[in-house]
């Protein structure tokens, strides 16, 4: 039923529309729009099996790589370097099949929530039925606990507050009327609509369904989740840059050397294998395998500081992220209201701090616990709404219980709260007397009132003391307070019913604040990811006061340019908004598109954008970000939309999430530059002798023992190297910084031209001796893996020499050097590995020359590394 503003028409238009009446539909008319319509669900989606999952992790560049090794080796006959290959393959596939299998089920916990029962109203009677059967056209018949099954439009409400905090991000209860509303007023104020989603927290009455299933705007949020692609992390696209630039140097180097080959005599054969060889150097066999761990790991990692990461990749990405995007209610505030100021006209108190005796203030109390529909249970069993609940806790937390004062002061008389007159009134008897109680909004109360009560006297509420109240009114609302006034008079004798007619010459108590609190860890969650170079952006359904009022308290930049509407957002263009979004810190009567709108802005300014929600309204934002962050307390949609969920509700912990996140990335770069200057050196050797046109100082399957099995299990200790101490006072990393920038680069570009040409020197000097092949092969694979094993201590830090820190420190790794030392003892002195490798024993000159060698290449980092902190020193 699209094309019609529900919310616009007056109650007749909208049975004509719907061809409807107010005793609801009959069976024929049911029968017929279930065929028309369909069942009141979301459309069904398939969910990702287990088999796509894993299918899913061959779809890293590098494992291609891998798996075309594996071809070439089979196709050459060299079947141990093919199946060394293999279980490397399959070694990150199950790691990342393991963590990844329970992804993407948000649509599932989407159709949850339009599953409850539903009572209709057909043929003019009320029925009970299963809420997929809802048409439109269908009166839904609404009580306090029902949740709202379809989109509708109400025909009556009695006392009708409904809670939309999870579909709109509204933190308070909405009280629902049946008047026509303005073309134009956003679905967070639609005050005579329900929707689908949301819950009945008091009042009862009755709606016609206007839309169901897709249609409905949970469907409209469920069509955004399904239709938001997956983002591509910075990770997932620099490793991909990697794998293409190994790929374009691997192609280079092969085809130059082949061309060079055939020119200098050699077979087409012999090159084809000679080339095999030098692309099996090039390819750092161990990286993906490497990368893998470290994620899995800091997944470990992070879970122990209370956040589960979903999603592998996600991991390192927190590391990157410098804008959080995050939802007030049940994330920046508790999402529950509290009294925390009380104020009469001698002054505003916050709670914990009232005067000792005040006869003023102890009558606002008496006035909350009798003024007061809500029930208190101490098994869960509460009702009323947020605002009555709150009003009565501050009366039992600060007086006694409620019981014995209604038995003293019965209540006689009421008037009932309604959304258009904006208060309530309560009739008590009192010492022979009556006594009306009269609780609002400030408006509504004060215009009733004709006399106030000061210090304990009942005085004249004059214009001047009317215009003071009024300030301290605005004063209290702009520290984010919502105000309920107090009033009461006595009347003689019994009063049976509340007239209009006294209904008026009231005596003003007071204000009583309400407020939604902060997270406690809030602030310093924003004020430790600012320290970190990360910006904290706010986005609510709520006021933009109240919005206001609550960043200023949450420490963010609340200024009159920093707060944007909703409704001012339509009215830019994408490149307008993108251009003004570095301005906006505050996003206040926000809809679920906006967000999307946000993320989208930041990102196309090159952002990392991390975005922290907890109700369904987030759910498409949580996806489209480069991070989705929900809190423990959240749905359940957004859980499984989201990267990562914090699992104590402790904002904080997203800190430290982002201080693992960069140890991971620390890891990854660390690790990879490791590796890949040990492919550095294989290319050299292996690319030197092709040239020269000498025979290959080193086999394909001495090449793969040293990067897959000798080289790993240091590099697995190094993915376990604590976190640098100002890993938390650096600037977040730039979305586009490769994970090899120039500095790594060059790094590893000298480590070659400063030892492995020594290295390679050495093997000919060795031809030039007349040595064997099978000796010079021997020397050169021991060389190869011991320096590997050596220098790896140089990879500890990139911002510190070897000199200032402690090179023991990480015992994980210590504990791989010397596996690494053992596995190439093993290659060299066991006779099956020996026939196996066609190596031979070497002497005790040959060993000390290597380890010289690869002290040598220590050395030889250690003083690149102290020339780029002496050239950052003078920057």
């Amino acid at each position: 039923m699209s094309g019609h503003s529900w919310h616009q028409l007056s109650l007749p238009s909208v049975f004509q529309a719907l061809g409807s009446a107010p005793e609801g539909l009959s069976q024929n008319e049911v029968r017929d729009r279930k065929r028309h319509y369909g069942p009141n669900q979301l459309p069904q989606k398939n969910t990702v099996g287990w088999m796509r999952v894993l299918l899913a992790q061959f779809a890293s560049p590098l494992i291609l790589i891998l798996l075309v090794a594996v071809g070439v080796s089979f196709t050459l006959g060299e079947a141990v370097d093919a199946w060394v290959i293999v279980a490397a393959v399959i070694l990150n596939t199950m790691v990342g099949f393991a963590q990844e299998y329970k992804a993407n089920q948000s649509l599932e916990h989407l159709r949850s929530l339009i599953e409850p029962r539903a009572m209709v109203l057909r043929e003019g009677c009320e029925q009970e039925i299963d809420a997929r059967a809802l048409v439109p056209g269908d009166v839904l018949v609404l009580q306090t606990g029902d949740q709202v099954a379809a989109d509708a439009r109400l025909i009556e409400a009695i006392e009708l507050h409904v809670n939309e905090a999870a579909l709109t991000g509204e933190s308070l209860p909405q009280q629902k009327h049946i008047d026509p509303l303005h073309a134009e007023v956003p679905v967070g104020d639609r005050t005579n609509m329900v929707f689908a989603g949301s819950s009945v927290v008091a009042g009862r009455g009755r709606a016609l369904v206007v839309a169901t299933g897709a249609a409905t705007e949970l469907g409209s949020i469920a069509t955004l989740v399904d239709k938001t692609p997956e983002t591509v992390t910075p990770l997932q696209q620099q490793l991909s840059q990697l794998a293409r630039w190994i790929v374009l140097l691997i192609l280079f180097l092969v085809v130059v050397l082949f061309v060079l080959g055939i020119v200098s005599g050699r077979t087409p054969v012999e090159m084809y294998t000679l080339s095999v060889a030098l692309a099996v150097a090039a390819i750092p066999e161990g990286l993906a395998v490497s990368v893998t761990i470290i994620l899995a790991i800091g997944m470990q990692r992070i879970l122990k500081r209370k956040s589960l990461v979903r999603k592998l990749v996600a991991a390192e990405t927190l590391g990157s992220v410098s804008i959080i995007c995050t939802d007030k209610t049940g994330t920046i505030t508790e999402g529950e209201m509290r009294v925390t100021h009380v104020a009469t006209a001698e002054g505003a108190y916050t709670i914990g701090s009232l005067p000792e005796s005040s006869k003023t203030i102890d009558s606002m109390l008496t006035l909350l616990a009798l003024c007061n529909d809500a029930i208190l249970s101490s098994n869960g069993d509460s009702r009323g709404t947020p605002t009555e609940r709150a009003l009565l806790e501050s009366y039992v937390n600060l007086r006694a219980d409620r019981a014995s004062l209604l038995l003293q002061h019965p209540r006689v008389a009421e008037v009932p709260f309604d959304s258009a007159k904006k208060f309530m009134v309560t009739a008590h008897a009192w010492d022979g007397k009556t006594r009306l109680l009269l609780k609002g909004a400030s408006g509504a109360v004060l215009s009733r009132c004709s006399k106030m009560e000061l210090a304990g006297e009942i005085v004249a509420l004059t214009a001047d003391r009317l215009a003071a109240l009024t300030q301290q009114e605005l004063t209290l609302t702009r520290q984010g307070l919502r105000l309920v006034a107090l009033a009461q008079k006595d009347r003689p004798g019994r009063v049976e019913k509340i007239s209009t007619d006294v209904q008026s010459d009231f005596v003003f108590l007071g204000f009583v604040g309400l407020h939604d609190p902060l997270r406690a860890s809030v602030k310093d969650q924003i004020a430790a990811a600012a320290r970190a170079g990360v910006r904290t952006i706010m986005i609510t359904g709520d006021h933009p006061e109240t919005a206001r009022a609550i960043g200023a308290q949450a420490g963010l930049v609340a200024g009159a340019q920093s707060v944007v509407t909703g409704v001012e957002l339509d009215a830019w263009s994408d490149e307008e908004f993108t251009q003004r979004v570095g301005d906006i810190t505050i996003y206040a009567r926000v809809e679920p598109r906006h967000k999307i709108r946000i993320v989208n802005a930041w990102v196309a300014r090159g952002e990392v954008v991390a975005m922290i929600g907890d109700g369904v309204n987030d759910a498409p934002a949580l996806k489209a970000a480069d991070i989705g962050i929900a809190v423990e307390s959240g749905t359940e949609v957004a859980k499984q939309s989201a990267d990562l969920v914090i699992l104590d509700n402790n904002l904080g912990t997203i800190t430290a999430a982002i201080e693992e996140g960069r140890v991971i990335f620390d890891n990854i770069r660390k690790t990879t530059a490791y590796l890949l200057a040990d492919s550095f050196t294989e290319i050299v050797l292996i690319g030197g002798s092709l040239i020269l046109g000498l025979p290959v100082p080193l086999l394909p399957i001495h090449i793969l023992w040293i990067n897959l099995v000798a080289d790993s299990f240091p590099s697995i200790g190094l993915t376990l190297e604590p976190g640098e101490k100002d890993v938390m006072r650096l600037p977040p990393r730039p979305r586009n910084e490769p994970v090899m920038n120039q500095e790594m680069l060059t790094i590893i570009f000298l480590i070659g031209v400063t030892t492995d040409l020594i290295l390679f020197a050495a093997y000919l000097w060795l031809l030039h001796s007349g040595e064997s092949i099978a000796l010079i092969r021997s020397v050169m694979f021991a060389a190869v893996g011991i320096d590997s094993l050596l220098y790896i201590f140089s990879m500890k830090s990139f911002r510190r020499t070897i000199f200032r820190i402690n090179p023991f420190s990480n015992p994980w790794m210590l504990a791989g050097v010397g596996i690494g030392f053992a596995l190439m003892g093993v290659a060299l002195l066991h006779p099956f590995f020996e026939s196996v490798f066609h190596l031979v024993p070497l002497t005790a000159s040959a060993w000390g020359f290597m380890v010289l060698l690869s002290l040598v290449k220590l050395g030889a980092i250690e003083c690149t590394k102290e020339f780029f902190l002496f050239r950052r020193s003078e920057l």
